[in-house]
């Protein structure tokens, strides 16, 4: 996805010369509170080097030029403004500056919010740290300090104190994971399902919807076991919407597990695997 995101306001000149109308919340897409501009400055002399939290801007190079570097804390891109009706639109959490100015240059920026200090990020690992800070739903109810960078967890999940979930993660709604969970990174869990203790999910692994695991063979209401026996799901792995996984048993690397199959034993890897109890169908060759 392009970080460069044009506003072009149309010239609506005659022979007389030039006319460049901005209207707030039609062609800006924002009620206008502030209005400032650069005039003067040095070519050899870079300005910027900040973020916002809320505020949205819109540049316009009115004269001259001047380029740009926009950075989202995942990806950057360049760009030259030098047209009077062309703004270049940056967001909120955007690191950006503004380098190679020209003699000429009359920088123009229409801003959303009156000047606020507190709204500027102006250390660029400060930044990233923000724009990396995992996702929680204000309706979830997440205990563990443990989330990794750029995971999310969304409404009515449910994550216990002492869970480890990894980098970019996406926990649906409607999840529970219990203390005793290690979840590797790039981990989808989607809607419906409860990991209980026990449970490790490593790198790149999918699980459906409502599919189900159990940590105990043998259970009964308010008696625990010593430990819960281990499952472990291995990197690569699907699991298809609605199987169930008894517990104690292992999950090949890449192998895919038919959706509602029953799972009664390891499951080698690549292997597909469908039915009540599953079998091996077959093994992906790629």
């Amino acid at each position: 996805m392009s970080l460069i995101q044009w506003i072009e306001l149309p010239n609506l000149g005659d022979h007389r010369g030039s006319l460049v109308v901005a209207e707030a919340n039609k062609n800006i897409p924002f009620n206008i509170q502030r209005l400032y501009y650069i005039f003067g400055a040095h070519s050899d002399v870079p300005r910027g080097f900040h973020a916002h939290k809320q505020l949205q801007q819109i540049a316009f190079c009115i004269q001259g030029s001047c380029k740009i570097l926009m950075d989202n804390g995942k990806q950057k891109q360049e760009v030259i403004l030098s047209q009077s009706n062309r703004g270049l639109k940056i967001p909120p959490m955007v690191w950006h500056e503004m380098h190679n100015f020209s003699e000429d240059c009359i920088l123009l920026v229409l801003a959303s919010e009156h000047y606020d200090e507190n709204d500027y990020i102006r250390d660029y690992q400060e930044f990233l740290k923000e724009v990396h800070k995992p996702f929680i739903h204000p309706l979830a109810d997440v205990q563990s300090s443990q989330i990794g960078e750029d995971s999310h967890v969304w409404q009515y999940s449910v994550i216990l104190a002492k869970a480890k979930i990894g980098k970019n993660c996406n926990i649906c709604a409607h999840t529970l994971i219990e203390n005793d969970v290690v979840l590797g990174n790039n981990v989808t869990v989607k809607s419906g399902v409860f990991i209980w203790d026990g449970i490790t999910v490593q790198d790149n692994v999918f699980i459906g919807p409502n599919v189900t695991f159990t940590n105990d063979k043998h259970p009964r209401s308010k008696q625990y076991p010593e430990e819960f026996l281990r499952t472990i799901i291995e990197e690569g792995a699907s699991i298809g919407a609605n199987a169930t996984i008894l517990p104690g048993i292992k999950i090949g690397q890449k192998s895919m597990i038919g959706a509602g199959a029953v799972v009664t034993k390891d499951v080698p890897p690549k292997a597909i695997v469908i039915g009540n109890p599953a079998f091996i169908k077959g093994f992906i060759t790629e």
